[in-house]
């Protein structure tokens, strides 16, 4: 799970997103809106890996972060 170059593995994009998606409820709305634009761009990344589309990336990132915030 190291850098290659400048590819990220799928998993690290993963952990940066949900990652991202935690910190949400404390962003102000213009905050929340650039997070969204990088969210965008790097699902765009995983999308070449996985070919789904950027809106089925973001909905799998939404729901690990919920998950992962109703665990604790």
């Amino acid at each position: 799970m190291g850098r290659e170059g400048d590819t990220l593995d799928i998993e690290e994009i993963d952990v940066l997103a949900i990652g991202l998606l935690l910190t949400a409820p404390m962003m102000s709305d213009y905050e929340m809106r650039c997070i969204l634009c990088k969210l965008k761009k790097i699902a765009k990344k995983k999308k070449v890996a996985s070919y789904k589309s950027i809106n089925e990336i973001l909905d799998d990132w939404a729901n690990m972060a919920y998950h992962l915030t109703m665990k604790y």
